[in-house]
Formats: C-alpha cells, sequence, structure tokens
C-alpha cells in the first residue's frame, strides 16, 4: 500500500509517464489488476491512448473507468445494492410533493416553492449537501451557530426539514448521483477487483470530499495508488499557498491525498516531478513553452520575438469571429497538412458560440462535434407534448392547437393544417366547443364538398383529444390517472413507430447525432412518465399543477451525444470539455464576462451566506470569489493544452451592437508577448478568405456584383473563371448568375391569355381600374391570378366602410319609411334608428361580435359612436341647404344602357362598369335639376384633382356622370347640372378645446365634404344658405369681393365637362390595355404618395429598385391652375 503523486507542469508529460509505466507493469505482472481511473469525458480517449501505447495493442488486464462506472462494475460483481438511480427530474418530483406536505413547517422556503425554477434551486442545494457530506446534525449545528442572523437561520432550518423528508423518502428505494461513490465506499471492501489492484487516477484537478472518502478506502485496499496531478515543479508541493495563487487547489488538494494516507497510515512515496514541458508538449512550440511558464506567475520576462505560434485577433462580432476561425481551420488542413482531430474550439460562453461554430462548419463544410449535451426543447416529439399540454389547458385556443398539428406528429398533414388554418383563423373558432361542433358556415367561394372535406380533417384533429380532456380536466384526478391518459393517446397515434421512422431516415441520410437523438427520446419520456406514476401517482393535484411538472421534466432532459466520427474539430466549454492531443487551439469569445465567466452563484444560500458558513469551516461549493480563482486555473489549463498554435479571439460588439472590452486575459498574454500584433478582419487579404467552393459562395457574390458595376479586380475575375471551369460547380455560377443579372422585363401576358382570364366582356368596378392606373401588375395579381389575403374574423381586419355603408342606407330607407322628412327627424329617433341599422348591417355582413373580448366591445362601442355622429353630421349638411337625397345605393346594374357605365372597345371587346352610388341629391330649381353625388369613405382617401387627371382616381367623375345620365334619361327633367361630387369621411374626430367657438360649428367642419363644388353662387347657396358666411359644410371660402379663396375647390359647367370627357378616356384606355395583357410592374410616385405603401402584394410581387427594370412611374405633381389648362388642351386637341 502506498500513495505515489506524479507532479508537473501542464504539458510536461505526466500522463504520458504514467501510462508507460503501467503499460510495462502490467507486462511484468499479467495477474495484477490495474484501474485507470477518469472522467467520465475522458474514458475513451485514455481507452484508446493506452491501446495504441501498448506495444502487443491490447490491454488485457488494465481497465479504463470513470468513479461512476467503477461503482456498477463493484456493485455488479458483489451485489447487494438494489436502490434505483434517481435523477434530476425524479428529484424534481420528490421535492414539489414534499414542498406541498411540508408548507405549513417552511418558514421561508414555503412561499416560493411554486415560483419557477425555485425547487431545482432547492435541488442543487440538496445535491451540495450530499456531495459535500453535509448532514442532518451538522445543518442543526450550522443552525445553532447563526442564530443571531435569523434570515440565514430560518434558511437552514426550511432546507433541513426538506432535506430529512428527502432522505427519509429515498430510504431503502433510490440512490441519488451524488450517492453513488457513498454506496461504492461501503461495498466497494468486498470487491475482489478492487482489492489487491493497482488504482491509476489521472485528468482531475482536484476531489470532492464524498471522492475523498472513497479515496481512502481504496488507499487500504490496492497495493499502489497512483495520481496525476497539475502544478509547477519548481514550487514545494507540500505547502499549501494562498487561495488567490495558481495552484493552490492542487496544493490543497495534494494536502488532503496526504492527510487521507496518514490517517489510514498508507505511506506517501517522494512525488514524481515531471519539469520540463519544453522537452514534451512543447518541444515545437517555444513560445507555447514560454507561455506555460509565464502566465499567471510573477516573472518580469517577457517574449521579445515574433511568432507564429500565438495568433490575436480582433473580430466585428461574434459572427465574425467564428467565420475567422472557421476559415483558418480549413486554411490550416489544405495548406499545412493538419488534420481536424488536430484542432479544437474553447469557449466561455457556448450558448453562443456553440451555434455560431455549428452554422460556420456546416457553411464551410468542417467536421465538428459540439461537446455538451443537447436539450430536447426543440424536438417534434417534445413540442407536440408541450402542445398537447397547453390544448387542453387553454381549452384549444388557437396558437396551442396549431403548434399541436404543425409539430408533425399528428395524422394531419401540414397541407391539411393550412385549410384548417384558414378556416379557424377566419370563423374566429375558439375553444372546445368550436372544434367539437360542425363546422356549416363556407368561406368565400368554398363548395359545399369542400366544407364537408374540412369537417373531416376536423374531426381527425381532435380525434382522441374529447377522452384526453376528460381525464385531464377530472375533479378529484391524481398525477398517475393523467399520465396513463396521455400515454394512451400517444399510443393511439402510434408515435413510437413514427420516432422509430424518424430515426431510420436519419441514419440512412448520414445524420448520426439527430439518429440517435431520436432513437433516444421516446424512452426518456417513457422515464420521465414511469417516475411521475411511481413518485407522484396517487397525489391528487390539479392538471395547471400536472403539466408545469411535466413541463419541467422536460425541461431537464438532455441528450448526449459521442462524436459520431473520429477525425472532427471538438467545440467545447473552457471547464467541462477535456482535451487531449490537441496541436491548435482556438480559444474565442475572450471577452469581460464570458472569460472568466461572472460567478455570481445566486440560489438559496447567497453569496454572504457562504463566505460566512466558510468562515465556520463548514465546506461547500466554492464561493465567488473561490470560483474566480479557479477559473484562473481552468484558463491556465486550456491555454496549454495545445501544442504548435493558440488562437485568441475577441469580439468588439456583440450580436446587438453594444460595444464589448476584451478580457484582461488579453492584456496578460500581450504582457508576456509584446511583439505579437492584434490582427483583424482588414488584415485578411482576399485570397486568405478563399478556404473552399462551398465555403466561399459570398465572395463568389460579391465578384458577380463587382463585374456588373465594372469594378472586378484581377483576383475576382480568376474566381470567377475557377467556378466556371468546375463542372460540379458551373450549376451553381449560372444560377448566381441568372440571379446577378435578373431584370425585370415583363410588359404583357398577350391578348389571348387576357381574353382567357377577363373575357372579351371586362367587368368590374371603377376600383379595379383605379388599382390599374396605380400598378398594373398589381391589378392582374388580383383581378387576374385573384389572389386574396386571409379572410379573418376579428373586427379590425373586417371592411368596416360595408358595414357603414349598409347602415346609411338602412336608416335611409327608415326615413324615407316614416313621417318625417330629412330635415324633421327627432334626435332621438335619429339615433335609435342608427343603432338599429349598424346592427342589421352588422348581421347582413357577417361580422361576428365576440363579447367577452375587450378589444371587440370597444371596437363596437366606436362603432356605434361614429354611426351616430355620422347621422347627426349628414342631417346638419341637409338642413342647411335645398338639397334632398333622390335615391341612395344606386347600383350600376341598374344604369347598363347609359354611355357612362356601358363603353365600346372594339368591334368584339366591351367594358361594362359595375359600383353603386352611395347618394344622389338634387334640388329642383326653376325648370333645371342640380345634381350632386355622395360616396361615404371609412377610410383616408382625400379628394385630388391631380390624381384624377393622372386617372388614380376616377370614382366621383364616373358618378357624377351616370346621376346625370341617369336623370336626363328619365325625360322629366329639363336641364340636369352639376352641382358637386363630394367625399364624406365617416369618422369620429378629436376636437382641441377652444372656449369661444361654438363645438358643433367645428365639428360640422371637421366632417365636411371634401371634393369638388360648382362655383356658381346660386347653387353654392342652394347647398350651403350659410355659405357666404364661411360654409361648415363645403370645401369652399368666399373673399370679401365675392370672388373664392385660392383654397376653394369649385369647377364651372365647362370645367365639368372637360373633367368627364379626360375620365371618359382615361377608362377607355385602361380597358383596351387590361383586354390586350398589359401587366407591367410599374407603380407610381405622386409626391409622397406611393403605390406600394398600402399595397397588399408589395411582399409577393418582387419589386425592387435594385433591380434593372423595376422602376416607379414619378408623376409630377400640379396646381389646379395648371391641371385646368392642361384640361383645356386636352379638349382642343380632341376637337381638332
Amino acid at each position: 500500500m502506498a500513495l505515489q503523486l506524479i507532479l508537473g507542469n501542464s504539458g510536461a508529460g505526466k500522463s504520458y509517464y504514467l501510462f508507460e509505466k503501467i503499460i510495462k507493469e502490467s507486462m511484468e505482472h499479467p495477474d495484477l489488476q490495474y484501474l485507470v481511473i477518469v472522467p467520465e469525458q475522458f474514458t475513451m480517449q485514455t481507452q484508446k491512448d493506452l491501446v495504441l501505447m501498448h506495444p502487443c495493442r491490447g490491454i488485457m488486464n488494465i481497465d479504463v473507468l470513470s468513479f461512476e462506472r467503477l461503482a456498477h462494475r463493484v456493485f455488479d460483481e458483489v451485489g447487494g445494492e438494489h436502490r434505483r438511480i434517481l435523477e434530476d427530474t425524479g428529484k424534481n418530483l420528490i421535492l414539489r410533493r414534499l414542498a406541498e406536505e411540508k408548507k405549513e413547517e417552511l418558514t421561508i422556503l414555503g412561499g416560493n416553492m411554486k415560483k419557477l425554477g425555485y425547487i431545482s434551486e432547492v435541488k442543487s442545494l440538496i445535491s451540495e449537501f450530499t456531495q459535500y457530506r453535509v448532514s442532518s446534525d451538522q445543518l442543526v449545528e450550522m443552525m445553532e451557530r447563526n442564530q443571531n442572523n435569523p434570515q440565514l437561520y430560518f434558511k437552514l432550518k426550511d432546507m433541513k426539514v426538506l432535506y430529512d423528508g428527502f432522505r427519509e423518502y429515498l430510504e431503502g428505494t433510490y440512490l441519488t448521483a451524488e450517492e453513488l461513490l457513498g454506496a461504492l465506499e461501503q461495498t466497494v471492501e468486498r470487491s475482489k477487483s478492487v482489492r489487491g489492484s493497482v488504482i491509476v487516477l489521472d485528468g482531475y484537478t482536484g476531489f470532492t470530499p464524498v471522492q475523498l472518502s472513497l479515496l481512502k478506502k481504496l488507499l487500504v485496499l490496492a497495493t499502489e495508488v497512483y495520481i496525476t496531478l497539475t502544478m509547477d515543479a519548481g514550487e514545494d508541493p507540500f505547502s499549501t499557498g494562498k487561495e488567490h495563487e495558481l495552484f493552490y487547489m492542487t496544493k490543497k488538494t495534494i494536502f488532503q491525498l496526504t492527510r487521507l494516507a496518514g490517517e489510514v497510515k498508507v505511506p506517501v512515496r517522494k512525488p514524481v516531478l515531471k519539469k520540463d514541458a519544453g522537452a514534451c508538449r512543447f518541444c515545437e512550440a517555444p513560445g507555447l513553452h514560454f507561455l506555460e511558464e509565464g502566465i499567471f506567475r510573477h516573472r518580469k520576462t517577457f517574449w521579445d520575438q515574433e511568432t507564429n505560434e500565438i495568433c490575436l485577433y480582433a473580430a466585428a462580432t461574434p459572427r465574425a469571429e467564428a467565420e475567422a476561425a472557421g476559415r483558418e481551420i480549413q486554411r490550416l488542413v489544405r495548406d499545412e497538412g493538419y488534420r481536424y482531430r488536430d484542432m479544437a474550439v474553447v469557449t466561455g460562453d457556448l450558448s453562443v458560440y456553440g451555434t455560431l461554430m455549428e452554422q460556420v462548419f456546416s457553411r464551410l463544410g468542417i467536421p465538428g462535434f459540439m461537446d455538451q449535451k443537447k436539450d430536447v426543447l426543440k424536438n417534434p416529439f417534445v413540442e407536440f407534448l408541450r402542445a398537447l399540454l397547453s390544448v387542453i389547458q387553454e381549452d384549444f385556443a388557437y396558437e396551442p392547437m396549431f403548434r399541436l398539428l404543425r409539430s408533425g406528429m399528428t395524422s394531419v398533414s401540414g397541407e391539411e393544417t393550412d385549410l384548417l388554418e384558414n378556416y379557424v383563423i377566419a370563423r374566429g373558432i375558439r375553444g372546445f366547443s368550436g372544434w367539437r361542433r360542425e363546422w356549416k358556415r363556407p368561406l368565400k367561394g368554398m363548395e359545399e364538398e369542400a366544407l364537408q372535406e374540412l369537417n373531416g380533417l376536423r374531426g381527425k384533429a381532435v380525434s382522441g383529444l374529447k377522452e384526453l380532456r376528460e381525464v385531464l380536466k377530472a375533479k378529484n384526478a391524481d398525477a398517475g390517472q393523467m399520465t396513463r391518459g396521455i400515454y394512451d393517446y400517444l399510443v393511439g397515434l402510434k408515435i413510437q413507430q413514427q420516432l422509430k421512422a424518424y430515426e431510420e431516415r436519419f441514419e440512412k441520410a448520414g445524420d448520426y447525432s439527430r439518429a440517435k437523438e431520436y432513437g433516444q427520446i421516446y424512452g426518456m419520456v417513457m422515464d420521465l412518465f414511469d417516475k411521475l406514476v411511481m413518485l407522484l401517482g396517487d397525489c391528487k393535484m390539479s392538471f395547471a399543477e400536472y403539466t408545469e411538472l411535466l413541463d419541467a421534466g422536460l425541461g431537464e432532459m438532455k441528450v448526449g451525444l459521442i462524436p459520431a466520427g473520429t477525425d472532427q474539430v471538438v467545440v467545447g466549454d473552457m471547464e467541462r470539455s477535456r482535451l487531449k492531443d490537441i496541436k491548435v487551439l482556438f480559444f474565442v469569445g475572450i471577452n469581460e464576462g464570458s472569460v472568466p465567466k461572472n460567478t455570481g452563484r445566486g440560489g438559496i444560500l447567497s453569496e454572504m451566506d457562504r463566505e460566512l458558513l466558510a468562515e465556520q469551516e463548514v465546506e461547500l461549493a466554492p464561493t465567488s470569489r473561490q470560483e474566480a480563482y479557479i477559473q484562473k486555473f481552468y484558463i491556465y489549463l486550456n491555454l496549454t493544452k495545445p501544442s504548435q498554435k493558440l488562437y485568441l479571439s475577441w469580439s468588439l460588439s456583440d450580436t446587438g451592437g453594444s460595444a464589448l472590452r476584451p478580457s484582461w486575459l488579453i492584456a496578460k498574454v500581450q504582457e508576456l508577448f509584446p511583439k505579437v500584433p492584434i490582427r483583424t478582419e482588414q488584415d485578411s487579404g482576399y485570397l486568405e478568405r478563399l478556404v473552399t467552393p462551398g465555403g466561399s459562395i459570398r465572395e463568389l457574390t460579391d465578384a458577380l456584383h463587382a463585374v456588373q458595376a465594372q469594378k472586378a479586380d484581377r483576383q475576382q475575375e480568376t474566381l470567377l473563371l475557377w467556378y466556371g471551369e468546375q463542372k460540379e460547380w458551373q450549376e451553381l455560377l449560372f444560377g448566381l448568375l441568372d440571379a446577378s443579372c435578373y431584370a425585370n422585363q415583363e410588359t404583357g401576358i398577350g391578348r389571348a391569355v387576357a381574353r382567357a382570364l377577363y373575357g372579351t366582356l371586362l367587368e368590374g368596378s371603377v376600383t379595379r381600374l383605379e388599382r390599374f392606373a396605380a400598378c398594373a401588375y398589381a391589378h392582374f395579381l388580383q383581378y387576374g391570378l385573384g389572389l386574396t389575403e386571409r379572410e379573418t374574423c376579428d373586427l379590425k381586419s373586417v371592411d368596416m366602410g360595408n358595414v357603414f355603408h349598409g347602415a346609411l342606407k338602412y336608416f335611409s330607407d327608415r326615413i324615407e319609411d316614416s313621417p318625417y322628412d330629412w330635415f324633421h327627424v327627432p334626435d332621438q329617433e335619429r339615433d335609435r334608428w342608427m343603432e338599429e341599422a349598424l346592427d342589421q348591417a352588422m348581421e347582413d355582413y357577417g361580422v361576428r361580435v365576440l363579447s367577452d373580448r375587450a378589444q371587440d366591445a370597444y371596437v363596437m362601442e366606436r362603432v356605434r359612436r361614429i354611426g351616430k355622429r355620422t347621422a347627426w353630421a349628414i342631417l346638419k349638411q341637409l338642413q342647411q341647404g335645398a338639397f334632398v337625397p333622390e335615391e341612395t345605393e344606386v347600383s350600376f346594374r341598374n344604369l347598363e344602357q347609359l354611355p357612362s357605365v356601358s363603353m365600346i372597345l372594339s368591334r368584339e371587346e366591351r367594358m361594362r362598369l359595375q359600383g353603386r352610388i352611395d347618394r344622389i341629391d338634387v334640388c329642383r330649381r326653376d325648370g333645371k335639376t342640380y345634381v350632386r353625388v355622395v360616396d361615404y369613405k371609412s377610410g383616408n382617401t382625400r379628394f385630388d384633382l391631380t390624381s384624377i387627371y393622372y386617372g388614380l382616381q376616377l370614382q366621383l367623375v364616373v358618378y357624377l356622370n351616370a346621376a346625370m345620365e341617369k336623370l336626363a334619361k328619365a325625360g322629366t327633367e329639363n336641364e340636369v347640372h352639376a352641382a358637386g361630387m363630394f367625399y364624406y369621411h365617416i369618422k369620429d374626430p378629436l376636437l382641441d378645446y377652444e372656449e369661444s367657438e361654438d363645438p358643433q360649428r367645428r365639428l360640422l367642419e371637421e366632417l365636411s365634404f371634401q371634393g369638388l363644388s360648382s362655383g356658381n353662387p346660386d347653387v353654392v347657396a342652394l347647398m350651403d344658405r350659410e355659405a357666404a358666411l364661411g360654409s361648415s359644410i363645403l370645401p369652399l371660402r368666399f373673399k370679401k369681393d365675392g370672388g373664392y379663396t385660392v383654397g376653394s375647390s369649385v369647377a364651372g359647367e365647362e370645367h365639368f365637362a372637360r373633367l368627364t370627357r379626360h375620365v371618359e378616356k382615361k377608362l377607355m384606355e385602361y380597358g383596351e390595355r387590361i383586354l390586350k395583357g398589359d401587366i407591367r410592374m410599374q407603380p407610381y410616385e405622386l409626391g409622397e404618395e406611393d403605390a406600394c405603401e398600402y399595397c397588399r402584394y408589395h411582399s409577393v410581387c418582387g419589386f425592387d429598385r435594385k433591380v434593372e427594370g423595376c422602376e416607379k412611374r414619378r408623376l409630377r405633381p400640379m396646381d389646379k391652375a395648371e391641371i385646368w389648362e392642361r384640361l383645356k388642351e386636352d379638349s382642343k386637341d380632341a376637337k381638332g
């Protein structure tokens, strides 16, 4: 029995010396058993190293184990340990149960136990107590010492209650991972394979109290115990030193081991010191040897030569940093003969850099292995389970229901899910009752047969969910019943078979990591179900509590992966990853807060609590201060891992653009190597960025753009030629060429296709022609291809303009049928009739009001307020003049014979306009009939004479022409004259408070007509008898001399006639162009107006000003005088 320590600097050859020694001894003593114990991550690599070092390429009497594997080996050999290992998920479940049972005994923790993540904190502290051998009696002692600190006292008291309850629950049935070595300690004496063996421990930086206690036993049982530890061979190993010193942790471990040996009277041999790392790991890299000797030491020397063994790199962002590392890895493999397995990447922030390195490796074709356990929350099966719980908990709400259907684990396909989603959104299907009942209201354009098929899909989607809902929502249900209900549902969907099919598919595709994940996930979930039933099966709980439990369990699950190949770049964490035989190391993300990591522990015990307990000689996990010193040791180990090259990099800003600072480690390295420059992306030449054909697509694209702009240099031209000469890359190059040289050259679909789409009789509203005038391509998408936005049932999405139009029609009819005329409707009746009209219109247009939604309730309240205000304003406007509504909602179907509605485009082609004139007002005086049309608008359309001239706003002119022709054709009128064409905006204006003004007048002014009025003062007086004093309803003002102000919108009869002829010409032009197949993508710009701004097709049309041929029609704004002059000239040309 003896303890032999092998000590030395990092890279000094400690492991090599020891492995060589035990291989030699194992050959000399074939009957002696050698047990090599290493950290779990090292077992495979160590076994491989021993086999390769052994002359016979075999290690018959040498076993490579971790502490955990040794425990299971001994249990299998001697028996007696029948308890099941309890994982973290099981601990959480037990603690949740204990928290409920003992909540009356918990003073501080009781109120927090249901908070998200709190159970995990309690579990971590209990694991820490177990690992550091803190007994219940010790907790009592700790409480007694801290009675003057109530906060800490009651924390410890509550933890004792939970700790005791936890121990009692586990007794005789379960064993935690922390207790595994304790159980091994009790049984190892009976193991023949351990007794009399030689035990070797390699790769450890220190030992926990549980491991030390086991080692105490092993020292007695083994003939020899060899342990390698890292420290400077020039320092005294038996002097513990100060806590902040680099090798304090090693010296503390040596002190603990020698004390244990003394307690069991095992001799400690003189340590073997391996001093010269320069002759071993760093034999080809003197600069790295100097780094190992100097980093974190108090030496005043520095490396006064340039060296390429160490590279410092400052990147703009973490992504740029990962890209630079990936390019350098490929360069080293391509140009310097390295293998991928010779290199590794470590970081202090694997959550950021792990994902980035995966993406870069994939793009550059670098085989890589992420050395971390992968959570499974994004796995489709886990997402399916979480969505399933949400569906029941949220009563079949839209989001969880479609999360469930889109998980890929149900019997409903992706296309079928789209159909269901369209219907659910359009009809506002909500709750279980909405999914259970048959859907009877078809969507626009939906055939009855399609609705029946949709109901079949609905039934398939909810199949089994009714029964599951009853189980999960049952009163007094326990965890066992709920778990069995979910299991039965999974069996019905054949989930296990689906996952097996996915696994086989990934294996065939060579994606072994994903195949392994899919192969494990079902068993892991079933294991979680087993734990729920065994540990909490008879516990009564609400479904919400059960959901939280299961969700927490799923969140705890991790999939451990092994490398799919041997020639891979390992990417790992600077503390967890164990790297061996690395020639090149990339240490990325060396920024403040990441290297060293922020060590704020948090948890149940605060840092102050831990420091106080440490002063009382209670050993727990390291405090933040101690953790900072330990991290320095891990940084040292990482910096000294590579034998040939070390790359240190950091980012100048994070992904959000915030500035970052490099870690103090960079300054330490610069002190040692003042002549090593800091490189940046600007220092990389063009050729350096070209690593692989597949990884240089960005550079290839840049070269294409440079050629287009006639700015390409020689290197870019050479790159294009190279891709063009390689057959396997020609298809990609030509595809990129097509994309970069793409030009929008679409001008038309031809008359034949246009006729197939539209026929020879072009029917459509004036709005359709205005759409064509704005952009011919948008017109083609809407009316040619029939693209429509998805129907929704939200009130905010409904065309409320239709509702208001319908309501005003009902309101008008009510007045006509009443004993009142338009000038004498009582206020009370007016408001009541308008409310009734709105209700009727809502019903007509299928607007579904969801009374339980605050948003819908608010919108409805606003609609009623606007409706009443509109009715008030319309009556007020009529009462100020002599005009009376002649007709409302006049359909063009009744006006088909009028020239302004039906037009002959050619011998075979005609155009018939469709539409509805909201209101035609007339006033008959002295044998003349004056006509004005009013169009109700609920949007922001404003009257603009320039837009009329350019053909973008045709509606009012067409409506006025049709109304005048209708009245003239009736034959009862002597002369028909235009009085005006107006928009009335249905809105709810806000007024600034001004005490001196009449609020009703100001409100009328806000709601006044917008449009073009007759300039005849007599006609104006018929529309507003108060106009001379300043009209509150018309868009005009009189000057003192009786003329109109510049801002007045008025026109004479000749102006109206010219405008009519101009619009008729535009209508004919648009009709002819549509039937010729014109679909040019040329949206207009007019001042600040832009056809694309509110266009519903903007996201699908592909218009991009960077693409050749995508140009907008820039229309020049004009004032009224110029427009009237142009119309006059046009009239002369037409006559001539």
